[in-house]
């Protein structure tokens, strides 16, 4: 019986390991809570990349490498691991409730079209009455309330999101906010609606809750940097507790 070369047992385990944590990630939907969606075919290639170098790592147990690996060699593969695994399960990365849609590609390309339809009333349509953005319209209607806030002055306004609070902000004030991602986990970004209400002092920091109210405008310095702008800020009229969303990050594109 040949014997196996535990350098290269030790490898094709690595690379399954990674391989398997990918396609862990992707059934999971917590790769999009850390890349943005238009990296998934990257990630699923790197995947594929990584199972093709185990299988090759197995055919050639019996035929020993020509440098065998110490097994500390594999540590830095097994923290890496470890941490990515800690991080997309932290709190602030937590999808929710998550069902895979098993979808077939015709769907979800009609899917995709359908968002970037709403996206574009949203950005070029008239301001409704009674603004509600979803997660497709969120981004160009967020962009025309604070490019415009004058415009919106008066008009209702129901959002979902984390209560984020921060000091400087006006007395009874709260961010009501939403993660935003650009490309990665790296860039992320907390942007959102200034909310005012008793009641918001009395709810914890990341909490999710809906709020509805009605839009008014406030001259702030949201970044201590000297430079007031006028802002969209939501008169509360009511809040309730709402389940963490299973989308708590918005893509720009």
């Amino acid at each position: 019986m040949p014997e196996i070369s535990l350098s290269r047992a030790l490898r094709a385990i690595t690379y399954m390991s990674i391989s398997f944590f990918f396609v862990w990630l992707i059934n999971t939907g917590k790769l999009n809570h850390i890349v943005h969606p238009r990296m998934n075919p990257w990630i699923i290639a790197a995947g594929l990349l990584f199972l093709v170098m185990a299988f090759s790592e197995t055919l050639h147990l019996s035929v020993r490498p020509h440098r065998d690996d110490p097994p500390s060699h594999f540590y830095p593969f097994a923290f890496v691991l470890i941490v990515a695994y800690i991080f997309v399960q932290a709190a602030s990365l937590h999808p929710g409730s998550f069902q895979p849609a098993g979808e077939s590609l015709d769907i979800q390309s009609a899917a995709i079209a359908q968002r970037g339809r709403i996206a574009d009333a949203a950005t070029l349509g008239p301001l409704p009455s009674w603004i509600q953005p979803t997660d497709d319209s969120y981004w160009p209607l967020y962009n025309r309330l604070y490019d415009h806030p004058e415009a919106a002055i008066g008009k209702r306004i129901t959002v979902q999101g984390f209560v984020y609070k921060k000091k400087g902000f006006p007395p009874g004030s709260a961010l009501i906010g939403r993660n935003l991602m650009w490309c990665c986990s790296a860039d992320m970004a907390v942007i959102g609606y200034l909310a005012h209400s008793p009641t918001l002092g009395l709810i914890s920091d990341s909490s999710w809750v809906e709020v509805t109210g009605t839009l008014r405008s406030i001259r702030f310095d949201p970044d201590g940097s000297g430079k007031a702008s006028d802002l969209p800020f939501i008169e509360v009229e009511s809040i309730r507790p709402v389940e963490r969303s299973a989308s708590t990050t918005i893509f720009p594109y």
